[in-house]
């Protein structure tokens, strides 16, 4: 159930950073997608895809074992 609730959060602060179109970057704050355009990018790919993972997870676990 966790998995389900932090991949759900990731997806929300993917949208979140889609919409604003721009990263938070560790030591320089906000960047726009045009300030920082390959770790928007990188950022937007691993957020999406260990969301997912994270949600698929908790659905194979909860389909497999019958318990989350």
């Amino acid at each position: 159930m966790y998995g389900t609730g932090a991949g759900l959060l990731m997806l929300v602060y993917a949208a979140f950073c889609w919409r604003k179109q721009g990263i938070h970057t560790r030591y320089e704050g906000w960047k726009t997608r045009e300030e920082a355009p390959k770790s928007f990018a990188r950022n937007m790919v691993f957020y999406l895809l260990f969301g997912l993972v994270l949600m698929a997870t908790d659905a194979y676990r909860a389909f497999v074992y019958g318990k989350t």
